[in-house]
């Protein structure tokens, strides 16, 4: 069972990597196609589909009466993208770039994470505050898609068949990612528990498991002197997540956790994560010593969350 799950794991890290290039591949013909830029497109759309493996665990807990369980999920994997996802990639290149744009939307980020954790102040989240997160993130969207458009770079024939391909490649791409990301988290749980590792450690592979494609997306993305593109698509990640997500899962089932401290000592440390990134970013780049901070940042993180356990 060991060896099948290495093999597995493997398999599913090659899966991974292999998706990720085509999906920005996709991306980028979609950016210049719309004569948006790439990280609009990967915000937008990459971040989108990213968030489909917490929302479908919130979505199918919700509809069995624990909506508390996906609001916990996403919760964690945010501050998991914050600090963790965003700190490999600044680490791995060496210094990240950031046009004004990209500040806007690190800004907007603060702002995206702070509205549930306010919501959730009264230790629930309603029907109607579900409502008011998924109509922000609509507003949001439509805002943004709004945005001053580029001159487009090359040629690229805007027929209705050449778009279509490119976006169903693109999404069969990200599908194809996060499957390859649940296989290596999946197997990655078995490898621990037959290896008899501590239940801790299972949760944390769990956590990472949920954030491995766009860590994958982001570090493909950076190889490629596209690291904006992979910026993109973790603050895509996170704002749909915040809002689109959780508001969702509220409206099937509102979340009232018996136990509140937990995911609101999570939110707290989520809004803390996504203050700190804006605070790095704001002399317009990230660099490895940023980077370092927020892996610290999450070591921190999963301290606190061993304590209060």
């Amino acid at each position: 069972m060991v060896l099948l799950a290495l093999v597995l794991v493997a398999a599913g890290l090659v899966t991974v990597v292999f998706s990720a290039d085509e999906a920005i591949k996709r991306v980028m013909n979609l950016a210049r196609f719309f004569c948006l830029s790439g990280f609009v497109v990967s915000f937008v759309i990459a971040g989108i589909v990213a968030i489909l493996p917490e929302l479908s665990i919130g979505v199918v807990a919700a509809l069995e009466g624990t909506s508390s369980l996906g609001f916990g999920v996403i919760l964690g994997a945010n501050v998991a993208d914050l600090t963790l996802v965003i700190g490999l990639v600044t680490l791995y290149a060496g210094k990240l770039k950031l046009k004004p744009t990209a500040l806007k939307y690190i800004r907007n980020s603060f702002f995206a994470v702070v509205l549930p954790v306010l919501l959730f102040w009264d230790a629930e989240i309603s029907r109607i505050d579900g409502a008011i997160l998924v109509f922000s993130y609509l507003v949001y969207l439509f805002l943004m898609l709004r945005t001053k458009r580029e001159k487009a770079q090359v040629d690229f024939k805007r027929t209705k068949i050449r778009l279509a391909s490119e976006f169903t490649v693109l999404i069969v791409s990200l599908v194809v990612l996060f499957a390859g990301g649940g296989l290596v988290t999946e197997n990655a749980q078995e490898l621990s528990l037959s290896l008899g590792l501590p239940l801790f450690l299972i949760g944390i592979i769990v956590a990472v498991g949920t954030c491995l494609p766009e860590l994958v997306f982001s570090l493909r993305a950076t190889k490629k002197k596209l690291g904006e593109l992979g910026l993109g698509n973790i603050l895509g990640n996170v704002l749909a997540d915040s809002m689109l997500a959780i508001g969702t899962i509220a409206l099937i089932q509102p979340i009232q956790p018996n136990s509140p401290f937990l995911p609101m000592t999570t939110g707290v440390f989520m809004v803390v994560s996504a203050l700190v990134v804006v605070l790095l970013s704001r002399k317009g780049e990230l660099n490895r010593k940023d980077g370092l901070l927020l892996l610290v940042a999450y070591g921190v993180f999963l301290a606190v969350q061993s304590v209060i356990r």
